[in-house]
C-alpha cells in the first residue's frame, strides 16, 4: 500500500500542464481522494498564502466534509467546482512542503483502531471536520488558522494510512482548536463589554 507522502509526490511526479483541474486530482486519487484533498486543502494553511485563500480553502474542505455527513462512498464536487484549475506549480509547493513532515510520521503509523478510518465514523468526523472548516474560512485574528488546519491534516493522514491513532490526534487537536476559538471569542465580548459601557458615557450630553 502506498503511503501518503507517495501519494501526493506521485500526485505533481509528471505533470507538465501549467494547471490541473480539481475533477482530474479526484480522479487520480480515487478511492483515497477523501483524506487526500482534506491534506491538499487545508496544508496550505500552513504555509504562507494569498489573502482570502483561506475562505476557498475552507469551502472546499466543507465539501468535502458534507459527503462524510452524507456517508458518501466517492467524492462529488459541483460541476463548476471540478473544472476549477490549479495551478501545478502552487500544488507541488504544497507537495513539496507536506510530503518531507509526512514522511516523519509515516514510521509511526500502522493499521490500528481502524473503526475510527470506516464509514460509519465519516458521519461525526464530518461535523467535527465542517466546524473546522468553517472557522479556518474566518478572518480570525491572533490564533489565525493554523490549529484546525493541523486537526483536519492529521485526520485525512489517519484516513490514508488508516491509523484511528492519528484520526484521535486530529480530532484532539480539533477540540483544542475549538476551545482556542471560544475563548477567543469570549475575551473578545468580556472586552466589549467592558468597554462600550464607557464609550457610551462620554457620547451623552452633559
Amino acid at each position: 500500500m502506498l503511503r501518503t507522502s507517495e501519494i501526493l509526490e506521485r500526485l505533481v511526479a509528471h505533470e507538465t500542464e501549467e494547471t490541473v483541474s480539481l475533477g482530474e486530482i479526484v480522479q487520480r486519487l480515487r478511492a483515497r481522494s477523501f483524506g487526500v484533498l482534506l491534506i491538499l486543502f487545508a496544508a496550505p494553511m500552513l504555509i504562507p498564502t494569498p489573502p482570502g485563500f483561506s475562505t476557498f480553502a475552507g469551502a472546499l474542505i466543507a465539501v468535502v466534509a458534507l459527503q462524510f455527513v452524507t456517508m458518501r462512498r466517492s467524492i462529488w464536487l459541483p460541476r463548476r467546482l471540478a473544472r476549477r484549475p490549479v495551478q501545478t506549480a502552487f500544488l507541488a509547493r504544497v507537495v513539496g512542503w507536506t510530503a518531507p513532515k509526512l514522511k516523519r510520521i509515516e514510521r509511526w503509523s500502522r493499521p490500528r483502531a481502524v473503526g475510527m478510518t470506516r464509514l460509519r465514523a465519516r458521519r461525526p468526523l464530518g461535523v467535527l471536520i465542517l466546524l473546522l472548516a468553517t472557522i479556518m474560512a474566518l478572518p480570525i485574528p491572533v490564533i489565525g488558522n493554523t490549529p484546525p488546519a493541523i486537526a483536519i491534516v492529521l485526520m485525512g493522514f489517519g484516513m490514508i494510512e488508516r491509523d484511528g491513532a492519528w484520526v484521535g490526534a486530529g480530532v484532539a487537536v480539533g477540540f483544542v482548536a475549538i476551545g482556542l476559538i471560544a475563548g477567543l471569542a469570549l475575551g473578545l465580548g468580556a472586552a466589549a463589554e467592558a468597554w462600550l459601557p464607557a464609550s457610551w458615557i462620554a457620547w451623552l450630553p452633559g
